[in-house]
């Protein structure tokens, strides 16, 4: 009775009693995972400042995948979740901190890619076309993210996408062609992602050791597409990866 009486309690706060987008994920795996309740117990504050402040549908799906991310890693009884270790304003951050038992800490980073407003237009399109649209897109993400990647770490980014078909075939040859891209010091994409140059671009590419890319709404006959980084400064330990990897499989409650 307490432990129910406790989750009533932070649903309270972090909702104050109104109806919202993610109330009930929320109240699922509250109910599920004695983990996830210590978890949103110690950043009650910083969680309900992100709903308070996440003022349109797209924003609010980003912090459900941002939270179901946490729910899923706690699943994971070797695996223990820090939310936004060394936020700062002057500098961007990973979005978790996990540790493996206690003998290694990696960071993660997840980003959604949003609905596109021209979904419409490219469902009527070839195969070809709607692929290199979401290349592009995924292409987009992934350099937007390279500058919260910390230096003597190892750094995993998880992708959250709707409606796209990736297969690991087109995730490594999306990495492929952005690294082939930056090896040719593409002007246009180390502009647009702000890297000074191809040396800088590398220096951040090389913190990254892989990409996970899910759906958003988790289902269990679609498994995770994984990209591991052979450029990467600090892999990840098998074992580590397999209760990474085994977590972004799990059904969830809904």
């Amino acid at each position: 009775m307490k432990e129910h009486s406790d989750q009533e309690e932070l649903l309270n706060y972090l909702f104050d009693g109104q109806p919202q987008l993610l109330a009930p994920p929320m109240t699922a795996w509250l109910s599920s995972s004695r983990r996830f309740t210590t978890f949103v117990a110690t950043y009650r504050d910083k969680i309900r400042k992100k709903l308070y402040t996440a003022h349109d549908h797209e924003s609010l799906l980003d912090l459900q995948l941002e939270l179901e991310t946490a729910y899923l890693m706690l699943q994971e009884r070797p695996l223990s979740v820090r939310y936004e270790p060394q936020q700062s304003e002057q500098a961007r951050a990973p979005d978790f901190a996990v540790t493996y038992t206690t003998s290694l800490t990696f960071l993660v980073e997840v980003t959604r890619l949003r609905a596109d407003p021209q979904s419409s237009l490219v469902e009527s399109e070839d195969s070809n076309s709607i692929a290199s649209l979401g290349a592009r897109r995924l292409t987009d993400a992934i350099c937007s993210k390279l500058g919260q990647l910390q230096p003597q770490r190892s750094n995993v980014l998880i992708v959250g996408v709707e409606a796209l078909r990736l297969t690991q075939h087109d995730l490594r040859d999306t990495m492929l062609r952005l690294q082939q891209r930056a090896e040719r010091n593409d002007e246009t994409l180390l502009q647009r992602h702000r890297f000074r140059d191809r040396a800088d671009f590398f220096r951040h590419y090389q913190r990254l050791s892989e990409i996970l890319v899910r759906r958003s709404r988790l289902q269990s006959d679609e498994p995770t597409v994984v990209w591991v980084n052979p450029q990467a400064k600090h892999p990840l330990p098998s074992k580590v990866r397999t209760a990474l990897y085994h977590s972004q499989t799990i059904q969830v409650p809904s």
